[in-house]
């Protein structure tokens, strides 16, 4: 175990060199899957006038003392019969009570399938014992560290570790074998977003699909203007288009905060989607093959890959649009809880960490700045100077200015 915390602290570029060297030593651990042996149940042993167990698993011994031989006997059936349920114990019976746990509590069950999916990474056959060792806990984990990226195996590791700190609470194991395996790499922060320029060219091109027709073009759009989650904008229905379709309603369901109305002000946008709700009835999905099965998020996505290189532009997901709406809504003077608010996040920590730009956060502060210390009478002054004569004079007649 302490051969490896060196792991935790080791730049990137060495990091798989180090993997690497663990490989070997990480199969032994994980080839060595076989059941520890059940704990026997010695006795009962007269004790004076009283009789005694002895509890023995592994190296560690227990001695449990009864009134009588008839409770002693009583004890060691109960004993040997919960060590029997708790050898048969799976890691797939600790997800199956966890996820009913969950579902109880209101979870949905597209957020309990992808708790299976991260658990899948770490532990992928879900028939193994739940009892494992915590060098048998990290060596698994190392198998993921191997396979996926630092988000994904971060993400799978808080994912097991919370599955069997529910399993001690109910007492399904004595403890949690995950519980010093710590996380090792940096996840990087935020989607790959494009220029202001290239944002320009998407929308000019979005805008020419959607005209002919091509509905998956218009969604992203949508998401685009309105900086939407993929299942959100999936989810939009004819009555969500309030004020001839002015007002989106968006009816989230991730967070409380997801559910919010939301200005559309481009008149393009507004006219392409009531064109395409025309026909359809009120509940009725507006993008959907046959108006009331919700699309998986993964057609957008397919969607988004075509058109960027259609487009020639790099190839984002649409879940980058989301951020690419957030910093270009802050470039233009919004506030950072504003656009939170829009996003349908708690507050703006998320919405600044993972969505705006560090350099839209930057140009924003420093036009703040500028407009504190200086105001926009340069600019004006600027523009002036900028036009002829003529102009000049117009401008003049305008506010009613005689030179």
């Amino acid at each position: 175990m302490n051969a490896l915390n060196d792991l935790y602290t080791a730049p990137r570029s060495s990091l798989k060199r180090k993997l690497s060297r663990k490989r070997v030593e990480t199969k032994d651990a994980t080839q060595a899957d076989e059941p520890q042996e059940a704990p026997k149940v010695l006795g009962p042993y007269a004790n004076n006038d009283k009789w005694r167990l002895v509890v023995k698993s592994g190296d560690k011994r227990k001695s449990l003392v009864f009134d009588s031989v008839q409770q002693a006997e009583t004890a060691k059936s109960n004993l040997l019969a919960s060590f029997d349920d708790s050898a048969k114990l799976t890691v797939g019976d600790l997800l199956a009570q966890f996820i009913e746990y969950k579902r109880q509590r209101g979870c949905l069950d597209r957020s309990l399938l992808h708790v299976k999916h991260m658990i899948m990474r770490i532990v992928p056959k879900l028939d193994k014992p739940a009892h494992m060792s915590p060098e048998k806990a990290e060596a698994l984990y190392l198998l993921a560290v191997d396979k996926y990226a630092v988000a994904s195996h971060a993400i799978a590791l808080r994912a097991v570790k919370a599955v069997y700190r529910f399993a001690v609470k109910k007492k399904l194991v004595a403890k949690n074998p995950f519980d010093d395996v710590q996380s090792i790499g940096r996840a990087n922060k935020g989607k790959l977003q494009l220029r202001t320029d290239e944002a320009k060219r998407l929308s000019d091109y979005l805008t020419e699909r959607a005209s002919l027709g091509e509905w998956r073009a218009l969604a992203l759009l949508t998401q685009l203007f309105l900086g939407l989650r993929s299942s959100e904008v999936l989810k939009l229905k004819k009555r969500d288009l309030d004020c001839d379709a002015s007002v989106i309603v968006v009816d989230g369901t991730k967070t409380k905060n997801a559910k919010r109305r939301l200005a559309l002000d481009a008149p393009i946008v507004k006219e392409l989607l009531r064109r395409r709700a025309a026909s359809l009835k009120p509940d009725a999905l507006i993008f959907s093959l046959n108006g009331s099965t919700v699309l998986s998020a993964t057609c957008l996505h397919k969607a988004l890959t075509k058109y960027c290189h259609q487009a020639e532009l790099p190839v984002v997901c649409p879940h980058s649009l989301r951020g690419l709406h957030s910093s270009l809504a802050v470039q233009a003077g919004a506030s950072s809880s504003y656009v939170a608010q829009a996003l349908g996040h708690g507050s703006d920590e998320v919405t600044k960490r993972h969505y705006i730009s560090q350099s839209a956060l930057d140009g924003a502060r420093s036009a703040r700045v500028c407009e504190t210390l200086r105001g926009t009478l340069d600019d004006l002054i600027a523009t002036l100077l900028a036009l002829s004569t003529a102009q000049r004079d117009q401008v003049c007649s305008a506010i009613g200015y005689r030179r």
